[in-house]
């Protein structure tokens, strides 16, 4: 059994990093996306603020990530990310897939 927990807010944010019982932690939505209707982009000061913490803990970017945005996502400090639209909405998604693995397997972890 995995645990996830999913963080929107620098408070939160803190808290999964020291929070016992969870596996990893997801923080966003980064950018507006239809698959969290409701919830405000969060931007990419909070992944920058999650990457600054050094948490042991495995954390994810989430929230209208794609193709177009990863590297500004990836250069405020996330090694890990979740993506939906960016392959499910795509014309290829295994192509998709494909350029989103190539693109972060460029980044040092």
């Amino acid at each position: 059994q995995i645990v996830g927990l999913s963080t929107h807010a620098v408070q939160e944010v803190d808290a999964a990093a020291a929070t016992d019982g969870i596996d990893y932690f997801a923080v966003g939505p980064v950018f507006a996306t239809p698959t969290k209707r409701g919830r405000p982009a969060e931007g990419l000061g909070l992944i920058r603020h999650a990457a600054a913490l050094g948490s042991e803990r495995p954390w994810f970017a989430i929230g209208g990530i794609d193709e177009t945005n990863l590297g500004s996502v990836m250069d405020a400090g996330a090694r890990r990310i979740v993506v939906v639209r960016a392959i499910t909405e795509a014309a290829d998604p295994v192509e998709a897939a494909a350029r989103l693995r190539v693109e972060l397997d460029e980044i040092p972890l």
